[in-house]
C-alpha cells in the first residue's frame, strides 16, 4: 500500500467524477497547446469519500493512456472507468480511432 508522503509531487487533485472530468479537459488542452508538457509525466490524485487513487496519464500520443493505482490496493470504480472512457471516447480521439480502424477492416 502506496503512503501520502510517498505520492509523486506533482500530481494534480481531482475531487470525484466532475473533478477527474475538469482535470482531463486541462491535460487535453494543455497537451494540444505545448508539445513538451505532453510528453511530460502527469499524475492526478483522485478522491472521492474514502476513495483515495493515484492514476498516471500518458499525454503523449492520443489516445490518451491510463495507469490506475488505489491507495488502498482496491480496483478501478465503475465511476472513474466510466468516466475516463467516456473522456477517451468523446474528447480524446477513441472514437476516431474506432471508426478508422472499422472502416478499415469492413471494405
Amino acid at each position: 500500500m502506496m503512503q501520502d508522503n510517498l505520492l509523486p509531487s506533482n500530481y494534480i487533485l481531482a475531487e470525484g467524477p466532475e473533478g477527474l472530468n475538469k482535470v482531463l479537459d486541462e491535460l487535453l488542452e494543455k497537451s494540444d497547446q505545448d508539445p513538451i508538457f505532453a510528453t511530460s509525466e502527469h499524475y492526478i490524485l483522485y478522491q472521492l469519500r474514502d476513495q483515495k487513487a493515484l492514476i498516471k496519464v500518458d499525454t503523449s500520443k492520443k489516445p490518451f493512456h491510463f495507469w490506475y493505482y488505489d491507495l488502498l490496493g482496491r480496483p478501478a470504480t465503475r465511476l472513474v472507468k466510466a468516466t475516463i472512457a467516456e473522456f477517451l471516447w468523446e474528447k480524446c480521439g477513441a472514437k476516431e480511432l474506432y471508426l478508422h480502424e472499422h472502416e478499415s477492416t469492413s471494405r
